[in-house]
């Protein structure tokens, strides 16, 4: 087998493939590499070694179809794709992991990842055709399908509001925000729609009662904010949750104070990417599922990834961070319609447009779809 895939892989910088074929298959590899390889074995074995070879070679393309089909990724060139992601914390995870374990490549492509601040910006940069596809935040998706823009929720990786509100220590309570400073990443981001609705929760006006400024480039930059004195507040997630502890800011409000389904981290795409590209959303999709597997089942992997991207190296806050998301990522993460129906209950306020809208008009779960009917999700779990 390792040979089988040694020579796929060298197969990718070499020319005009060759194809063999056996019943159900077809296999593409470069003539160059195939007479190279098969000349060194005949050089270097007898002629029953070489025999024994050729069998294991033919029987693993008979009888091995997950190595069949790696072997054939690896010898196709890889298709480039940029995709954006918008928040430092560890809600972002999936894209991280999925990148640096390689799957992305596994699978046929290759991807760049970009950091657009905030769902809102992130949006904007799908919209415009920047990326393809973006894991994003809030309501900004929502909006923007709602006013008959070109995008949907393929997935969703996060589907509830799990923030908790930091605050420096003179803050003890609620009340105590009257005429104070909070701070978001953007208007209409995740954080924005958080800050305003538990504010209202309290009985406080945003604008009016407590101050909502924008603060961009992510939760560590925010949380700085706070122990420089800028501001007094932000809502947060691990591991910026545990810093805060670490620092002796306060939290006066916990995930569950938010309240219930949002689509606090879905994944979205341009419809007409969807249409046009569809071969590429699948690499891209399978390279997710088998991220969020990864993510799932290999804590110490996962933790060097989180560490790298949110930059710090506290196991603590790391720790934190992965038992808090890791458990609520969803094995099968199909765009949540209760989520986006609470999206559009807070854009009806001031929308009517939202009142009469649909949940299923803004989501496509075709995509996850194809993976749970097929078996890919539920085989990635029974290797355990």
């Amino acid at each position: 087998m390792n040979n089988l895939m040694r020579l796929c892989r060298h197969s990718r910088a070499r020319g005009n493939p060759v194809v063999l074929r056996s019943p159900g298959f077809r296999l593409a590899l470069a003539p160059a590499s195939l007479a190279g390889m098969t000349a060194g074995i005949l050089r270097k074995t007898s002629r029953h070694q070489a025999t024994t070879f050729a069998a294991s070679f033919l029987a693993a393309l008979l009888f091995d179809a997950v190595a069949l089909r790696d072997c054939i990724a690896a010898t196709t060139p890889l298709e480039k794709l940029t995709i954006g992601w918008s928040a430092i914390a560890g809600s972002q995870a999936p894209f991280w992991i999925t990148k640096e374990a390689g799957l992305f490549e596994k699978n046929g492509i290759e991807v760049t990842m970009i950091y657009v601040d905030g769902g809102s910006k992130a949006t904007q940069a799908l919209m415009s055709g920047d990326v393809p596809i973006a894991q994003v935040g809030g309501n900004a998706p929502v909006v923007a399908r709602l006013r008959g823009a070109d995008v949907t929720l393929i997935a969703g990786l996060l589907n509830i509001l799990a923030y908790s509100m930091v605050v420096s220590p003179e803050i003890k309570k609620p009340e105590d925000l009257r005429g104070k400073k909070l701070s978001v990443s953007r208007f209409g981001s995740n954080s924005d729609y958080a800050t305003r609705k538990i504010l209202i929760k309290w009985g406080l006006k945003p604008d009016i009662d407590v101050a909502v400024l924008q603060i961009p480039g992510g939760q560590p930059a925010r949380l700085a904010a706070i122990q420089t004195k800028q501001v007094h507040g932000m809502v947060a997630q691990p591991p910026v949750t545990n810093l805060a502890r670490k620092f002796n800011l306060g939290i006066i409000a916990e995930p569950e104070d938010f309240g219930g389904a949002y689509p606090t981290t879905p994944v979205v795409s341009r419809i007409s990417f969807i249409r046009d590209k569809r071969d590429i959303l699948r690499k891209f999709t399978r390279a997710l599922l088998e991220g969020i597997y990864v993510y799932k089942t290999q804590k110490d992997f996962s933790k060097k990834v989180i560490a790298k991207y949110v930059k710090t190296n506290d196991n603590d806050a790391l720790e934190d961070s992965y038992q808090f998301f890791s458990r609520l990522v969803p094995v099968k993460p199909y765009p949540s319609l209760d989520a986006i129906k609470e999206a559009l209950l807070e854009l009806g306020e001031k929308d009517p447009k939202a009142r009469t809208a649909k949940p299923e008009e803004f989501a496509d779960m075709s995509i996850i779809k194809e993976f749970d009917d097929n078996g890919f999700i539920d085989g990635l779990y029974k290797k355990r």
